[in-house]
């Protein structure tokens, strides 16, 4: 029988004064916490540390399972994890520190600072911390993949920035989320600093800080109480996320602790970065609720200032609840892992409902297709949700699903979840993307090519599929 492992609850504080529209309980708030992530590690579905502070002092902060699976290393609050697009804030603030000196206006447009931009004199700054540029995502450039680990400064993303068309060609018409725009923001601060953007973070957030476990680092480096990160399968497997994440860019990936992300969080209160006027800027709603790189949204009678970021074996969540001065942080070394944790603990200090853990979506599915069939499933996909509790929001739940089945060689199975993706999500373009892949896999290039034509129906900027659709006619 396995043994349960109950964490230990590094309890910092437990006596402490607060007002708000939530109740002042936090001996109570302290057990709900913890009986919910005892749940969550018996469905071993967190592994990584839970901050929560009030006027900058802890009152919950706690490491849960392991490090490195290899050689059980347990997570601790010294533990560093990779925070993917969280990473963008410390961007977000080192342009508005370097227009509060009048180094730059984030009014200027990006060609004065980089002679090289290829993209004319309408883009600005302001369209970079806003995501509405309209430049792509360099990680949707076909020579991504093969380009990924070559990748180590800002300059070394460029090339495949550059190589990419617009998206719209009015900028600040739409939102789109660009992780190439933020790129360029390290490529402006390089150039109006002189430093690199790994050493002018250093100087000027991390080291005035404190934050001395903070900062750029890549794979094949031995980094100290670094976490590994960790991809579970819904039939229960674990793969190390090694060949799949991004190396670490001004758009994020930096790797940081628990107690670090608080230090910075607390200097945002006072002017050790910028002062109230950038503040202001910084925390200013621009359409879909984005400030300059930052996200706000009103809740809980707060207003609530923040970031996630996720990817392959990460996943991290970072909330400021500014009107009570409660701050929440989740760092994971699980894909996915720290979204349901952080909704849960929010909903319990605010008084909200919530529920206990449970299986999640793809390892319900998956134990349904081995009982009955993918057949079975798909048929019944509806009934199924309904009677379980289960919902469904995104097509990128079964395209992971959709994925790991392929990995472990269940083609038929992945097939039938792609086609529920498409039945579901009709309008999108990669569903149909991914079921044309499967069809390849089966060896089935007629299909293929029907489902690759129909992504780039949908989406005519779809590399993947042109790329694809050209190899499979030429066969």
């Amino acid at each position: 029988m396995k043994k349960l492992f109950v964490p230990f609850v590094l309890v910092l504080s437990l006596i402490i004064m607060v007002t708000g529209s939530y109740a002042q309980n936090w001996d109570k708030k302290i057990k709900e916490i913890d009986e919910v992530m005892n749940e969550f590690m018996k469905l071993d579905q967190f592994s990584g540390c839970v901050l929560v502070a009030k006027d900058g002092k802890s009152f919950y902060a706690n490491a849960y399972g392991e490090a490195d699976k290899d050689f059980h290393v347990k997570n601790n609050l010294k533990t560093k994890f990779n925070i993917g697009s969280i990473g963008k804030i410390f961007t977000g603030v080192s342009i508005m520190q370097l227009a509060q000196k009048g180094k730059l206006s984030v009014t200027d447009p990006v060609s004065k600072y980089l002679k090289d931009f290829p993209f004319g004199d309408k883009i600005t700054i302001h369209h970079l911390l806003t995501h509405t540029s309209g430049i792509f995502n360099y990680f949707a450039h076909p020579d991504f993949r093969k380009k990924m680990f070559t990748i180590r400064s800002v300059k070394d993303a460029l090339d495949l920035i550059y190589d990419q068309e617009l998206q719209f060609d009015t900028p600040g018409e739409r939102f789109s989320y660009s992780n190439s725009g933020i790129v360029i923001l390290g490529a402006v601060i390089e150039a109006v600093s002189g430093q690199s953007y790994s050493d002018y973070i250093q100087d000027n957030i991390m080291k005035p800080l404190g934050m001395n476990n903070t900062g750029i680092n890549y794979l094949d480096e031995i980094i100290e109480n670094r976490a590994c990160g960790y991809e579970k399968s819904p039939t229960g497997g674990y793969m190390r996320n090694i060949f799949m994440v991004p190396p670490a860019n001004a758009d994020g990936g930096i790797e940081t602790t628990v107690e670090d992300m608080l230090k910075f969080d607390q200097a945002l209160y006072e002017d050790k970065l910028i002062n109230e006027e950038y503040k202001k800027k910084m925390f200013t709603p621009f359409k879909e609720n984005y400030g300059y790189c930052w996200r706000i949204s009103q809740k809980y009678d707060n207003t609530i200032i923040g970031h996630s970021g996720g990817a392959p074996g990460i996943n991290a969540d970072f909330r400021r609840f500014v009107n009570d001065k409660i701050t929440v942080i989740v760092l994971s070394n699980y894909g996915r892992a720290s979204g349901p944790v952080s909704r849960t603990i929010k909903a319990i200090i605010f008084d909200d409902k919530y529920e206990m853990p449970k299986p999640t979506l793809t390892e319900f599915l998956y134990k349904k297709m081995d009982e009955k069939s993918g057949d079975y499933v798909a048929k019944n996909f509806d009934q199924l949700l309904k009677e379980n509790g289960y919902k469904i929001n995104s097509s990128r739940i079964l395209n992971f699903f959709g994925y790991e089945l392929l990995r472990i060689q269940e083609i038929d199975k992945a097939i039938e979840v792609f086609k529920l993706n498409v039945r579901l999500f009709p309008e999108e373009a990669n569903p149909y993307d991914s079921l044309g892949e499967a069809f390849i896999k089966n060896g089935d290039d007629k299909l293929a090519i029907k489902n690759y034509k129909k992504s780039l129906e949908l989406n005519p900027n779809n590399e993947n599929a042109t790329i694809m659709l050209k190899e499979l006619k030429s066969k």
